[in-house]
């Protein structure tokens, strides 16, 4: 069967993290990737210190491993011609030439395109080939500031805080492999070239962290998402809490506290929260932190993990890299690979963010990161080889246009939270008819709101994401107007059954059997307990590609850990890189990179998968365990830990080698005031802007911005490592600075001056944002029961024909058309399931009343 994107031909003309990150996904799943690099190398081979020491930096052994390498100058008529030579042999270009870049070397996408009919070019860049903005530099701060959620992140009293790493980075790419694989099954079908703009402040825009549930709810509200007021006590109790060793991160929602109460063994607590309503208990918090708090000291954090994960309590070990690559669950799935550096030793790198179970495998690590222009003469061979004439020989007569590329394929998801149904939204954006299954028996605990009916006036204390009701009101059915279940629910048509019962189970495998993917997130048995597991549905339908998002994998020690994205993304290193060095890890407040990751990952695996069940005409079950998928997030950590790499990895929004690089404070803008109008946020100045210097000219270029003043002319400042050495003096200059400019103003200012920045804007400002707006990333939507309003676009652009973009259907609104028109279940079933209930537009209690 050979790898899902065997026989894929790609051509990477892409720097840095995002477009190699986009052809690391397909080489890895086969793809044969030529990677054309300037003579100097792309840049991220300089990354890091080990590549300041003469070696190949950790960053471009994780990103390039699987890749050809050759050299070609695109600033001159050869290096250009060799380019456009290899993508008319190609089938898919990555590139990451800017507008201005690629007009001077004569390579812009159109140009590309035009090397032969079918080809499939994808630009990657940070703020988009169109826009205000698009001749803009970014970094992902930068990026994350303007179209991230950087506002709300961190703690109210002080600056905003990026998550770490370059994980944005990472899920641009993610999202750049997405419109890849879609952009080459358009052109393949059409016969003509297609292409895409997959800009940063696209992906991040539409999905990274909480954004989608953050910009709703001030859609909803007016109201923009507060920073954290710092380590909080709740009845609910949740967060990072000390252990005999460590830390511990906690996530307690409401049906989890027996559980709690059985590990913590104490009766008093227990009588307390029997009494009446937990959150209307002015005493509760403090008593659950000191049990809490009492129970952690007195374990290790594997300990206190381990004794909980049992109890079916989501407490999870806050784990630093080092910590993860001893870690015991992963060296029993088998994940990690091993790879011989340059330099002598052998390395662990990260494995498989995908699993692919089906005959012929799927990801596979087949030879190294190159060396400079080690490819050279194949590559040259490759220019020279024949032209293909295009798609025709896979024997597809052109389609007709106007028809997206999942036009036809149909999407079943049982899915809960935020990662498995944004995975959907994104099949469903290309075409796909996504079919979302509720229970209606089964109240889906934060998929649809904290609570079911929550009181409204409990609803502005319960924070953005789960106070996002328009006007705060969550009206008659609150599971239809909660931004963070609406965020990723567009264009997906609504059913309801309850497979626990025959009839209901019948009616689902039916479903399967007329479907091609179906995508779950549930807990790692829960299928197979109700009789609609991987064997039993792909024995109705053969040709159907499940894909199963488990937190930590199907198999191996913590295979029934609980917990959301943010306990995953502790116990396997994310959450030790980010925050303020300066205090302790519970102050942080919480991220969750890994259900956007995720969403992004599984919706890509699902493509590929559908491509290899073109050729084989066999589906497959497709793993997507989240913590793996998110380690390769983090690739170049792991790796420079095992080289050497020592010290505290929190650097709050400094850079690992850029310098200076950082979130500075503001005036306000005019008129305005700070803080107003965030639920429980600061009242004075809260305007910041990002900055981030790269190299020794973009630090004169900022000097001259500056006006040159007598600090920056400090030889100590001269080199990167001199900066970053005395970052804090820089800093102090640049506040002294900004703080006399409105954060637009600044950034405005450094741009045009050839320094990269942004402004850190809040969802009202990105609301009428002028590049967010040009970009098409803003747009109404409707909803039967929450009416028109704002909403957030597409991750990415094209040429092709227009991305669905469908509206908010209300629960069960379907349920009748789906299983009577499109399955066509008979009338006997149909009516079974009538009369048992499983046909609803409310959620019903125990006892069968409506919640």
């Amino acid at each position: 069967m050979g790898q899902p994107l065997e026989g894929l031909r790609v051509l990477e003309l892409a720097e840095g993290i995002a477009g190699p990150y986009a052809g690391k996904l397909l080489a890895d799943l086969g793809a044969d990737v030529i990677k054309l690099e300037p003579p100097t190398g792309d840049r991220s081979r300089t990354f890091g210190p080990v590549a300041r020491a003469g070696g190949m930096s950790s960053t471009f052994v994780h990103l390039n491993a699987n890749k050809r390498s050759a050299v070609a100058d695109l600033d001159t008529p050869e290096g250009a011609a060799l380019a456009l030579a290899l993508a008319a042999r190609s089938d898919l270009v990555l590139t990451s030439l800017d507008a201005r870049r690629a007009e001077a070397t004569g390579l812009t996408p159109d140009a590309i395109g035009a090397a032969r009919p079918g080809l499939a070019v994808v630009s990657v860049t940070p703020f988009g080939l169109t826009g205000p903005h698009a001749h803009w530099k970014g970094e992902e701060i930068l990026t994350y500031a303007c179209a991230g959620v950087l506002s709300s992140t961190g703690l109210a009293r002080r600056e905003p805080v990026k998550m770490g790493g370059d994980i944005g980075q990472y899920h641009h790419g993610t999202i750049a492999a997405i419109a890849s694989l879609g952009a080459v099954t358009q052109a393949e079908r059409e016969h003509r070239s297609v292409l895409v703009d997959a800009a940063a402040v696209d992906a991040q825009f539409t999905s990274i962290d909480r954004r989608l549930t953050f910009f709703l709810f001030h859609v909803f509200t007016g109201l923009d998402a507060p920073r954290s007021a710092g380590a909080a006590i709740s009845a609910y109790p949740t967060g990072v809490y000390p252990t005999a060793d460590g830390y511990v991160m906690i996530s307690t929602a409401p049906r989890w506290i027996p559980r709690m109460l059985g590990v913590l063994d104490d009766d008093a607590l227990s009588a307390r929260y029997a009494a009446g309503n937990p959150l209307l208990d002015p005493e509760l918090p403090q008593l659950a932190f000191e049990a809490v708090l009492g129970w952690t000291i007195a374990r290790t954090s594997q300990e206190a993990m381990e004794e909980a994960q049992a109890a079916g309590w989501p407490v999870t070990a806050l784990n630093t890299p080092d910590r993860v690559l001893d870690d015991p669950h992963l060296a029993a799935r088998g994940f990690w690979s091993e790879l011989a550096l340059a330099e002598g030793g052998r390395v662990k790198v990260p494995g498989a963010p995908v699993r692919f179970h089906g005959e012929g495998g799927g990801w596979r690590l087949r030879r190294p990161a190159p060396a400079l222009d080690a490819d050279r003469a194949e590559v040259l061979a490759a220019a020279a080889a024949p032209v293909a004439g295009g798609p025709e020989p896979r024997g597809r007569p052109p389609a007709a246009p106007g028809r997206l590329p999942l036009e036809g394929v149909v999407v079943v998801e049982i899915t809960v939270a935020w990662a498995g149904p944004f995975a959907s939204m994104l099949l469903a954006d290309l075409g796909a008819t996504v079919v979302r299954v509720d229970n209606p028996n089964v109240f889906p605990t934060n998929t649809r709101g904290l609570l079911p009916r929550p009181p409204a006036e409990l609803v502005p204390l319960t924070g953005p994401i789960f106070a996002g009701y328009p006007d705060l009101d969550p009206g008659e059915r609150p599971w239809n107007r909660t931004a963070n279940y609406l965020g990723h629910a567009r264009g997906k048509r609504q059913v309801t059954i309850d497979p626990r019962t025959d009839a209901g189970r019948e009616a689902l495998l039916q479903l399967l059997a007329r479907a091609d993917v179906f995508i779950e997130n549930n807990s790692v048995d829960l299928l197979a307990k109700l009789g609609i597991g991987w064997e039993v549905a792909s024995a109705r339908n053969p040709r159907l590609v499940m894909v199963r998002m488990p937190s930590t994998g199907i198999d191996g020690p913590y295979r029934h850990f609980l917990g959301f994205g943010t306990n995953m993304e502790a116990v396997f290193g994310l959450t030790s890189l980010r925050g303020y060095p300066d205090v302790d890890y519970g102050e942080n407040d919480h991220v969750f990179h890994m259900d956007a990751a995720s969403g992004g990952v599984a919706a890509f695996a699902a493509l590929a998968a559908l491509r290899r069940r073109e050729r084989t005409g066999v589906g497959e079950l497709v793993e997507v365990a989240q913590s793996e998928n998110m380690l390769n997030h983090i690739g170049e950590v792991l790796l420079d830990v095992q080289r050497g790499a020592t010290g505290d990895l929190r650097i709050g929004n400094r850079h690992r080698w850029r310098a200076p690089q950082g979130v500075y404070r503001c005036v306000d803008v005019p008129g305005g005031t700070g803080g107003v109008g965030r639920i429980g946020g600061p009242t004075g100045l809260d305007r910041w802007v990002a900055i981030s210097v790269g190299d020794d000219a973009e630090w004169v270029a900022l000097r001259a911005a500056l006006g040159d003043p007598a600090w920056a002319d400090d030889e100590r400042f001269a080199t990167v490592e001199g900066r970053r050495a005395h970052h804090d003096d820089i800093d102090a200059g640049l506040t002294a600075w900004t703080s006399t400019r409105t954060h637009i103003a600044a950034a405005h200012e450094l741009q045009a001056a050839g320094v990269p920045a942004a402004p850190v804007l809040t969802e009202s400002e990105q609301r009428v944002d002028e590049h967010l707006r040009a970009r098409g990333l803003i747009r109404p939507n409707h909803g039967a029961e929450i009416g028109t309003h704002d909403w957030p676009g597409h991750p990415f652009r094209w040429d092709g024909p227009p991305l669905a973009f469908g509206d908010l259907r209300p629960m069960g609104a379907d349920t009748e058309e789906v299983l009577r028109h499109l399955v066509g279940i008979d009338d006997d079933l149909w009516a079974t399931l009538v009369a048992e209930g499983h046909v609803s537009r409310d959620f019903r209690g125990p006892d069968g009343t409506p919640l």
